[in-house]
């Protein structure tokens, strides 16, 4: 029997899932890894130690679990999230990864604007100038900061390209992500843009070949598969974002239909059949030709829960252990106790700034209304709360752009909590609908993988795949508490503005 794989090198960990030409999950693994924050403002991981030794060991324990023959896959797609990896002629990599949660590049986006201009860019790249998303402001500042990195890089990357080239020894980079570097041309005409690249000073021979999420781009090469357990000679397609991943796993495939993505960050898209392309949101390339999303990025998605397990729930964790239990199963239970509203807390997820829909790279986490009398549960939903609220806002600014978005299909390891599931639905008032896989990321890769080589002839194969589990509708009392909570929700962040970019300028370390 014939098998897919697909990878997912997500910013907290990398899942590696084998599928069934039919959808059918087969064997999963997950291997988490940690961001190094050397200063603060910075996030960095480790390329050779983190994602590929992930890789390596998510896909043995696959193999090993389903028992399959690694000659009966088929091919193989890796998705990933965003960062900036130089590596040299060897393939390795200098330095750690710059993560897209990274600060340090703010001055590089102004230099940008400086040079360029935003209108430039934007006519150019269909993207608006920003740090830590976009790749070329992270490449000015090694540039300046780290000139020897700068003069030893032989090509600048992100984590797929990166796996994809420990994979094949092919250096590439997927149309998807080139919409995230600045310096990709991505509507009708398509190619890096030699017109910025010299205006920046970023030799354009430092920028891997560009390819469609689905072609096929090399063969799983002899190291890789001692290292992998995959046969030497699997087919691996070029990848895609993440997020590209997932829309595939949605079947978010026509004009009009959205998507939300609770993973380490959250992603609210919608489908265009046309690049009709606006400032407030990141545009990027679909892995089918002739479509594009419109996304909007929020960073404290399901990073905001995570740091709630790691530092207010360690005792719940150790308990789960006990119990057999996860830790985020635990939290849930404390959260249900606790009415809506969370009884007057409001959370703000800006944890490593905000990108969509405020734009503020200073931006703070707030845990705001909080008393003596609150309790961890509370504080726990509050968070949950928090990461709704971010989508309610961003559904706002899509609605205004002329977006149509009755419903939302929703994916990603967060969407695993029933609670968290019914929250999204309260606080945005929309109708959800929750796919049967919830791992729509490495669920999509496999289906893309497939229409690489060939065992899927066209789009609609892939829609057939996607089944729909469950439909909720909003509590129209919860809706209306929610509301009013939304309302203080944005009034605080509005009041702390100034605040947050007076306190990014004391200096914590020295």
């Amino acid at each position: 029997m014939p098998y897919l794989l697909g990878i997912d090198v997500g910013t907290s960990s990398t899942k590696s899932e084998l599928f069934d030409l039919e959808g059918n999950s087969v064997a999963v693994a997950q291997e988490e890894y940690p961001i190094i924050s050397p200063n603060v403002g910075y996030a960095e991981e480790d390329p050779e130690n983190g994602w590929w030794k992930a890789l390596q060991d998510t896909v043995k324990a696959v193999l090993k679990t389903s028992k399959v023959n690694p000659k009966e896959i088929l091919g193989v797609c890796v998705s990933g999230t965003n960062a900036c990896v130089a590596v040299d002629s060897e393939g390795k990599a200098i330095i750690n990864a710059i993560m897209q949660l990274d600060n340090r590049s703010i001055r590089y986006a102004e230099k940008i604007r400086e040079i360029v201009g935003e209108k430039k860019v934007f006519e150019t790249t269909g993207n608006r100038i920003a740090s830590g998303t976009f790749l070329a402001p992270t490449i000015l500042w090694i540039k300046e900061n780290m000139p020897k990195v700068f003069e030893k890089t032989y090509k600048f990357m992100v984590p797929t390209g990166f796996v994809t080239m420990k994979l094949t020894g092919k250096y590439t980079i997927d149309l998807s992500r080139c919409s995230t570097t600045l310096l990709y041309k991505i509507g009708k005409e398509k190619g890096w843009s030699e017109e910025l690249c010299k205006m920046l000073g970023i030799p354009i021979e430092k920028l891997p070949d560009a390819y469609i999420s689905k072609e096929i781009v090399g063969e799983v090469s002899e190291e890789a598969s001692k290292l992998t357990g995959l046969a030497k000679g699997t087919q691996v397609v070029a990848g895609c974002m993440d997020t590209v991943g997932a829309a595939v796993g949605s079947a978010i495939l026509d004009e009009g239909e959205a998507f939300y993505t609770l993973g380490t960050l959250g992603r609210l898209c919608c489908c265009m059949n046309q690049p009709k392309f606006d400032k407030r949101f990141i545009n990027i390339h679909h892995a089918i030709e002739d479509r594009w999303l419109a996304m909007a990025l929020m960073q404290g998605g399901g990073l905001s829960m995570k740091w709630f397990r790691d530092e207010l729930a360690t005792f719940t964790t150790e308990k789960a252990k006990i119990l057999g239990k996860s830790a985020y199963q635990m939290i849930d239970e404390e959260a249900e106790k606790v009415p809506a509203g969370s009884r007057g807390i409001i959370f703000l997820p800006y944890l490593s700034g905000e990108k969509s829909p405020i734009w503020d790279p200073y931006a703070r986490g707030v845990l705001f209304g909080f008393t003596a009398m609150h309790k961890r549960g509370e504080i726990a939903r509050a968070v949950m709360e928090g990461v709704a609220y971010s989508l309610r806002h961003n559904i706002e600014v899509f609605e205004e752009a002329g977006f149509s978005i009755p419903k939302i299909r929703v994916g990603g390891g967060g969407a695993k909590s029933r609670l968290w599931r019914k929250i999204i639905t309260d606080i945005t008032g929309k109708k959800v609908e929750v796919t049967r896989m919830l791992a729509t990321e490495t669920f999509g890769d496999a289906l893309i993988a497939g229409l690489g080589v060939k065992v899927y002839k066209s789009v609609e194969e892939i829609k057939r795949m996607v089944k729909i589990d469950e439909e909720l509708i909003p509590d129209a009392e919860n809706h209306k508490r929610y509301t009013n909570m939304f309302k203080l929700y944005k009034r605080i962040y509005e009041h702390l503005k100034e605040d947050f970019i007076e306190l990014s300028k004391i200096e914590f370390f020295k």
